[in-house]
């Protein structure tokens, strides 16, 4: 009994390994009206995913691609808006840069799966939240201590709160 748990454990888990690496960047994609915008929402989650659980020195050029396809589609997009305060995401940013990706990336994955919420608060937990899960990885990233106390924040339930002071 014991060791078909551990089977079932072991295909789980490298079925959902492979179903992370299964995202391909779109090729020849067109954006330019509200409903080329549209065909793509499933593709933006999945590159969204993706980005966030490959690590950052895997995949390089195929990164390159995903962050591309994401920020042409993020930029024209009308069904999603994002709130940058640089005051705020600075803060987390300036070490890594990338992390500002991260950001609008989980903003976008919860606005998209939510029914296209413009609830800022809610938006920057989660670009916030994306923020921790890579810094929280250290594959690729630079030590920061203000993300450290990011990470502390979201680890005691705080960032929430945070948020509600911060972000108008």
């Amino acid at each position: 009994m014991t060791k078909r748990i551990l089977m079932i454990s072991i295909l789980f888990l490298a079925c959902i390994s492979l179903h992370a690496q299964e995202f391909v960047v779109p090729k020849n994609y067109v954006l330019k009206r509200a409903s080329d915008f549209k065909k793509y929402e499933a593709d933006v989650i999945a590159c969204i995913n993706w980005l966030e659980n490959t690590p950052l020195n895997e995949e390089v050029k195929k990164r390159k691609e995903a962050n591309a396809f994401f920020l042409e589609w993020i930029v024209g997009t009308k069904s999603v808006s994002i709130s940058i305060d640089a005051d705020i995401l600075s803060k987390y940013t300036d070490k890594n840069s990338d992390f500002l990706t991260f950001f609008m990336g989980g903003w976008t994955r919860y606005s998209l799966e939510n029914n296209y919420s413009k609830d800022k608060q809610q938006g920057y937990y989660e670009g916030l939240k994306s923020i921790v899960n890579i810094y929280k990885k250290g594959i690729g990233v630079k030590k920061d201590e203000d993300v450290d106390e990011l990470v502390e924040m979201y680890e005691n339930g705080e960032l929430e709160e945070w948020i509600k002071d911060n972000v108008k």
